[in-house]
């Protein structure tokens, strides 16, 4: 439910039928959670909290519940993240593309994009995969929540079934968001990149904007399109290559 809240409006069906299993206490605790889950975020920039709270839990009930899940310690995230981003020569201009696996809740995404310089980050395009429908949802919310353009599969990366895709708002932004806001803007007289100013919005860029989310609603959780899987495959193929 914390993701498709998220989902600016693009996954409300998913939302309303969720909501239907639960009573209004149970729905304003989940509200207070996710509230207290976001103050505890910002006290620990680009650190998957949300994994950590999951694997206590998980750990901590049936094995059966845990499946065999494990979410890789944040020292060892930034560990891999730093060595991927000092190896790696980004271009100036143009997406840099990251595709994760097996993203979990998103560790590693978060540590490579802290890595990042902020100028680098805005251009960060992310595809994650992984077999777990709980994984997606919690790398949705990680994503969302510190910025980062993502589109989440669901599907096993080994055998390259796909079942469900989900993009979140700052993917589906990307290339029109300036009808929006500006991603540039002055503080106390120096420029700030990536935070958007209060200017206001035209009624012309509010119609868009209302009706690519409508049509990008039809889309959200729906098996990925071909060319996502190639992308998926291509990207595994060239992880392989280079490990060996």
């Amino acid at each position: 439910m914390a993701a498709c809240a998220l989902a600016a409006q693009t996954r409300e069906a998913e939302y309303l039928e969720e909501a239907k299993r639960w009573t209004r206490d149970e729905l304003d605790t989940f509200s207070h959670a996710l509230g207290a889950l976001i103050l505890e975020m910002e006290t620990q920039p680009f650190t998957d909290v949300l994994g950590r709270h999951y694997m206590d839990f998980a750990i901590s009930h049936e094995s059966q519940q845990w499946n065999g899940e494990f979410h890789t310690p944040k020292e060892i995230c930034e560990l891999m993240a730093g060595l991927i981003a000092g190896d790696t020569p980004l271009s100036e201009d143009g997406p840099i593309t990251l595709c994760e696996p097996a993203c979990g809740a998103g560790a590693m995404i978060l540590a490579y994009a802290h890595n990042l310089k902020p100028m680098h980050r805005q251009r960060l395009r992310v595809t994650a995969i992984d077999i777990s429908k709980v994984a997606c949802d919690m790398c949705f919310i990680n994503t969302t929540l510190w910025g980062i353009p993502a589109e989440i599969v669901h599907g096993n990366t080994i055998s390259m079934k796909c079942f469900a895709v989900w993009e979140n708002i700052h993917w589906i932004t990307r290339g029109y968001l300036h009808l929006l806001a500006p991603t540039s803007i002055a503080v106390d007289g120096n420029a700030t990149d990536g935070i958007p100013d209060c200017s206001p919005i035209s009624q012309d860029a509010v119609q868009i904007s209302q009706s690519f989310l409508t049509a990008v609603a039809s889309k959200q959780g729906q098996p990925p399109p071909p060319k996502t899987i190639a992308k998926i495959q291509a990207s595994i193929q060239q992880q392989e290559f280079d490990f060996i």
